[in-house]
């Protein structure tokens, strides 16, 4: 008999066969989830949700579009919203799709709506549905020239002026996520007559100091002095949005069916922190094919310069002594004045995320004064993104800022 000699296939070509295979079979017979390609009014309609789209102009000129759900559909009947108004402002390359990715079962801007809230949700300049300025175009460098201070100083002060006057009321609730966070520090340091309009703020992952940071990200805070340097020489760059090609490629890689799915998943915990559990595979594509929606290069930077910065939540830093001096009249950024912050204020926040550290968090604690609740999800399988797509985030949070929320309703 005779013996065929051993044939050794390295992994690395296994693999290869296996995905071109699994693509081909894809494009063959596609199974794209149609919620991948939807925007935010579209996303909402889809689920019965009427919404209006909005323009506000901030004092620096910039065009921010925001979406505001006018009512929900209850046994084929049109039910207005009875209550206060409350914006939902999104985190760090995100948007107001954020806040309904998850479903209208999950989705805190459904779940609020359901409630009789009069829902708005921010994008902020920069993202692709605020890519627009009076003077300015993306094509300009000038136009990318901002962090998360000037969202602060003028995108949440416009944004709020404007529903206010829309609603006819004098407050409103304040719900952000990370970088929705932080804008409010910044807003209601800088510019304090803004604590009086608001009935109570909900910050989700609180972000502000970042020197504890965990995982691959605190790599890139060390090119923090290279982006600054490349920024004020060649122009702050954009963090663009999702190609269509992009889109299109993971997709495929994410889908639920797809074997390929951890790549994806992977990704999103090595950011935010691991927690299989809380992911649904489901929404994975929808999530991908969304994030990001864009951004400046110098909103990573101001945050990476905190990352650098042990206890240190401040303006930009230009690493230039004259051009500092020039703007703020010493060669060091001033810090925020955190003590200005009046306005209630609700801390959610997890053991689990890489982004809003439970150090950093607990280091803001002390900097709040007017702290209403402190709640933190002990579980290690909680991150930075659950709070938007957790699976258990009705459960573990959002019923808590309800009832929060029923307290300090008027």
């Amino acid at each position: 008999m005779k013996v065929l000699p051993e044939i050794s296939i390295p992994l690395e070509i296994v693999f290869a066969v296996l995905l071109v295979n699994h693509v081909g079979a894809i494009l063959i017979n596609p199974e794209k989830n149609p919620d991948v390609d939807l925007k935010t009014t579209e996303l909402l309609n889809k689920y019965g949700y009427p919404t209006e789209t909005h323009h506000i102009v901030t004092e620096d000129g910039y065009i921010l579009e925001t979406h505001r759900i006018v009512g929900v559909m209850e046994n084929g009947n049109y039910r207005s919203p009875w209550r206060e108004g409350v914006l939902l402002v999104h985190g760090l390359a995100g948007s107001s799709a954020d806040w309904v990715l998850a479903g209208p079962e999950k989705g805190l801007a459904y779940l609020l709506a359901n409630r009789g809230y009069d829902v708005w949700l921010g994008n902020s300049r920069g993202n692709l549905y605020s890519r627009n300025h009076t003077t300015l175009s993306p094509s300009e460098r000038s136009f990318w020239d901002f962090s998360w201070h000037e969202m602060g100083v003028f995108d949440l002060p416009a944004t709020i002026d404007y529903i206010l006057a829309e609603s006819c009321n004098e407050k409103i609730f304040y719900i952000g996520h990370s970088q929705g966070t932080t804008q409010f520090w910044v807003m209601a340091s800088e510019r304090p007559d803004y604590n009086s309009k608001i009935i109570l703020m909900t910050a989700f992952a609180p972000a502000a100091f970042t020197a504890n940071l965990r995982g691959p990200v605190t790599k890139l805070a060390k090119l923090t002095r290279i982006g600054v340097w490349v920024g004020e020489n060649f122009g702050y760059p954009e963090f663009t949005e999702r190609s269509t090609w992009a889109k299109f490629v993971s997709n495929i890689i994410c889908r639920d069916s797809s074997f390929t799915q951890f790549f994806c998943s992977t990704i999103i915990f090595l950011i935010a922190g691991w927690s299989p559990d809380e992911l649904n595979s489901t929404i994975v594509p929808v999530i991908v094919g969304h994030v990001s929606a864009g951004a400046s290069w110098k909103q990573f930077i101001h945050y990476g310069q905190g990352t650098m910065e042990q206890g240190r939540f401040r303006y930009f830093d230009y690493y230039n002594d004259e051009k500092n001096f020039n703007l703020y009249n010493s060669t060091v950024p001033p810090e925020y004045r955190l003590e200005n912050i009046r306005a209630p204020v609700a801390f959610f926040n997890s053991e689990n995320d890489w982004l809003a550290t439970p150090k950093d968090v607990s280091l803001l604690e002390t900097r709040i004064q007017n702290l209403v609740l402190v709640y933190r999800v002990a579980t290690n399988s909680f991150n930075h993104y659950d709070f938007l797509w957790g699976t258990n985030a009705p459960a573990l949070i959002y019923q808590r800022l309800f009832k929060l929320m029923e307290e300090y309703s008027t």
